[in-house]
């Protein structure tokens, strides 16, 4: 079993309950973690049975670019779904960070999880 990594994908997306967040958007970071079995890829060295990477990039960038949530929480249990039901995994985990946030208050960012099983485990 292995686990791939995609770390730290930015993209400007437009969610968030307030109008202004939806009219002006903002800066969304998200990281992927797949777990699936590396022997299955790794024993032939061939692209065609590993999950790839650009693909699951794609994925997520038509999600938090094309579409437009109220929540993250539901943007990233979305994005999950969507990777879940597009490759053949055991589990995906979706970190996404939005950096600008409207609360009266200094921090980095606010950051949601979530986790899938696939249909491989």
């Amino acid at each position: 079993m292995g686990i791939l990594t995609i770390k730290n994908l930015v993209f400007y997306g437009y969610h968030g309950v307030q109008d202004f967040e939806k009219e002006l958007g903002g800066r969304f970071e998200v990281d992927i973690k797949i777990r699936y079995p590396f022997s299955r890829c790794s024993t032939e060295d061939t692209l065609n049975k590993a999950v790839d990477y650009q693909l699951v990039y794609q994925v997520v960038e038509d999600m938090v670019t094309k579409r437009k949530y109220h929540l993250i929480e539901t943007l990233a249990e979305h994005t999950a779904n969507a990777l879940v039901e597009q490759f053949d995994l055991d589990e995906v985990t979706v970190i996404l960070r939005k950096t600008k946030v409207p609360i009266d208050a200094v921090l980095d960012y606010v950051e949601v999880e979530v986790s899938r099983q696939g249909a491989a485990s």
